[in-house]
Formats: structure tokens, sequence, C-alpha cells
């Protein structure tokens, strides 16, 4: 009977998850957030952007490594799993990388709910979001090809958004002359830098989601790192050039009051371009994002039911479009209320915080990991230095504590939920061990 059981389908080669990581991270930074990092670092938004970058590379690389040796789908908790054979710190662990999947759709949905607000309708905003996630739950249900699909046409498309603020940006400053604004009042100082760069880790992720689509790519051992890595790298020129040129167009004082940032630099840089456009590019980014985020939180319930971390349930895949449909039912409700419930600041903070924790609990995973290896095996995996997952557990730590603490409320609910959450399903694992010992 088991054998007979709907299995997820490898469909996915070295191009499509490229496209997949760039997607992935591109709508969330730059259309959504960069607004508020600017109200933290000021002009010096690209510095924040930086400092962010060359953190979150060293918890790629470990993600790289980690995706190599494990290929499965569960991501972080997997590896935890692996490293450390904690079955509640495990599922501590996919807890807080499904609720941070689930803040940053709510993000997005936000900030969907802004860029359409630009057409002057009087659609209410909890309708918009709901249609906006049920599109979404309707896309990853079809399947894995037809999300893919989605994702490389959204993802055509928002990356030509940015070519446009790119355009038309330096045409305003280096064609037409237009004075930079530089900075408004006080020089933003190294604390502020700082500041936006914790924020900042809202606008990279995406990278790690790789990881938890990994039974469903061809070649997974080799085609995960490369991947996560170039698409990190490809998403991160991009912001660097981006924040540089919407902070020098346009006052960051105005950029962090407004849900449509990248449409004021265009309003400003070339006033006889058609918003409505740019809105609708600004809407399919943030829109891929969100896919991509409910496809990853999808299969991370899927994952951690697979090696009996949640409910069996979970783990059921329609047998016809061979998606894990109960998990994708399952999330819907959950982005809805936290959407409604919350600021897009406070949401934007906690998704960094609880990310910032999964990646500093996955690095401490590949330290364990490499420390209790006894002799290198395995060709195929992709292979990094001791000191870089050392380093990036610290700095991922440290990178906490620069985050508004006023704007940490929604972690804090999660987080406390996931300590209640990750004790009763260890011990009701721990039972069913004990029954299942007894049996035999």
């Amino acid at each position: 009977m088991e054998s007979n059981k709907a299995k997820l389908s490898q469909v996915l080669g070295f191009g499509a998850l490229f496209i997949y990581g760039v997607g992935d991270i591109l709508g969330a930074g730059i259309y959504a957030v960069v607004g508020q990092i600017a109200g933290q670092a000021g002009h010096l938004t690209w510095a924040s952007f930086l400092v962010a970058l060359c953190i979150v590379f060293l918890t790629a690389l470990c993600y790289s490594e980690l995706s190599s040796r494990f290929p499965k789908s569960g991501g972080a908790s997997v590896y935890v799993n692996e490293a450390f054979d904690k079955k509640w710190l495990s599922i501590l662990t996919g807890w807080l990388l499904f609720c941070a999947t689930v803040l940053s759709m709510s993000t997005l949905s936000q900030a969907f709910a802004g860029y359409v607000a630009t057409f002057n309708h009087s659609i209410p905003d909890w309708i918009l979001k709901l249609v906006f996630l049920l599109i979404l739950m309707f896309i990853n249900y079809r399947g894995m090809k037809q999300s893919s699909i989605a994702n490389i046409i959204s993802t055509a498309i928002e990356v030509s958004g940015l070519i446009i603020i790119l355009s038309v940006g330096w045409w305003y400053l280096f064609v037409e002359k237009q004075p930079s604004v530089g900075p408004q009042g006080l020089e933003p100082s190294l604390s502020h830098i700082f500041r936006g760069a914790a924020l900042a880790f809202f606008a990279y992720t995406g990278f790690e989601d790789l990881a938890n689509i990994a039974e469903e790519v061809k070649s997974p051992e080799k085609n995960i790192p490369r991947a996560i890595l170039y698409s990190l790298g490809t998403a991160g020129i991009l912001y660097l050039a981006v924040s540089w040129t919407a902070t020098a167009v346009v006052p960051w004082t105005s950029l962090s009051q407004t849900s449509a940032p990248l449409v004021q630099v265009v309003e400003k840089a070339q006033p006889s371009f058609p918003l409505a456009i740019f809105s609708l590019i600004a809407i399919f980014a943030v829109a891929n994002t969100a896919l991509l985020n409910y496809v990853t939180a999808s299969r991370l319930l899927y994952g951690m039911a697979e090696v009996k971390l949640l409910p069996d349930i979970l783990t059921k895949v329609h047998k016809n479009f061979h998606t894990p449909h109960v998990a994708i039912f399952a999330i819907l409700p959950v982005v809805y209320l936290t959407a409604s419930t919350s600021t897009i600041g406070s949401l934007a903070s906690s998704t960094s915080a609880m990310v910032l924790v999964v990646f500093s609990l996955s690095a401490a995973a590949l330290i364990r990991v490499k420390l209790r290896e006894k002799k290198v095996t395995g060709e195929k995996n992709f292979r990094i230095p001791l000191f870089v997952p050392c380093l990036a557990v610290v700095l991922n730590i440290a990178a906490i504590f620069f985050l508004p603490a006023d704007k940490l409320i929604p972690a804090g609910w999660f987080v406390a939920a996931g300590l209640i959450f990750s004790f009763v399903m260890s011990r009701r694992h721990f039972r069913l061990r004990l029954a299942t010992e007894k049996r035999h």
C-alpha cells in the first residue's frame, strides 16, 4: 500500500533553480522594504545592504554544504536533526523557519495591497490580501512545474522593473545632471547602518528556500549549492545598485514613509513614465516572492512530517499534481490572520529576527557535522572551511541585537508558541517510540 503513495517529482534543473532563487530573493527586498531600511540608514542604505550581503554570504556557504550533504525537503530542520539528533530542537528550528516564511508572505501581501492602492481603487485591503493568497494557493496546489513557470515569467518582469529603476534613475542623475539628494539631517552613524543591515536580512531571505525543495531538484548535491551562491550574488549586485539609486533620487525621509517606495523613484526621475506599468511590475515582484515562500512553507511542513517531526497527514501528496496539498491548505489561514493583525515594519523585523536565529542554528549544525567527521567522504559534496560557519554563527546572533525591539512582537509570540509546540510534539514522538519498542 505504501509503495503506491504519490511522491514529489524531480522537475527542476539548474537553470530553473537559479531563476527560482533570484525570483524568491528580489521581490522581498527592494520592492517591499527598501523604504523601511532607508528609515534606518538614510542615504547610506546601500551600505546596509552591503553589510547584510557579506554576513548572509557566509550563511549561504553553510547552506551550500548542508544541502549537498543532506538533499532533503525540510531544510534547516533536517540539518539540525542530522547534526544534533534532538527532536525538540529540530521541531523548533522548523517552526521558526515556517513562521519566518509565514511572516514574509504576510509582509508581501501588505506590500501587494500597497502597490495595488496606487491604482486609486476602493477595494478593501482585506479582500485584496485574501484574493492574493487564494491565487498563490491555487498555483502552488497545481504543481511545481506550474509554480516554476509562474516564477520564470514573474522573475523576468521584476528584473525588468529594477532595470527601469536603474535606467530612469541614472538618466536623471548623469544625463540630465540633476543633483543627488545626498544627506538629510544628521549623517547616519555606524549603528544606523547596522540597524539597516539587520532589517536588510529580510531582503536576502529566499536563497535558503532552495534547500527546502531538494527532493524536486535534479542532481541536488551539485545544483543546489551553485544555485544558492549564484542567485544570492546576482540579487546582491542588483540591491546595491538600486538602493543607491533610490536614495540618490528621492529623499530617504520620503522613501521611509510609503508602502510603494520605488514608484516614488520613477515618479521623480521620469514623470512621463506611466506609473501604472511600474506598479504592475512591482505587484508581479511581490507576488512572485510570496508564491515561492508559499512553496517553501508547504515543502517545509512536508519534509518535517516525512522525518516524523510533524503529523503524518502533512506528508499526503496529490496523486495527480504531486504536491503536498494538505500542507498547502493548512498554511493559508495562518498567513491571512498574521497579515491582518500586524504592520509591514513589525512583520519585516520579526522575519529578520527568526531568519537570523535559523541561520545561526544551521551554521551550528554544520559545525557539529564537520567536527564529528573523522574523514572526508563523498566527493560530490560542496565543502567550506570550518571557520566559515563559526563566523556565521557569531555575526548572525550579533545582528539580532540591532533590530528594533519594539517591532519584534510578532516574533515573540511565534517563538513562545514554538517552544510549546516543540515540547508537545517531541513528547508525542517519545511516546510513539516507546510504544513501538514495546511491540517489538
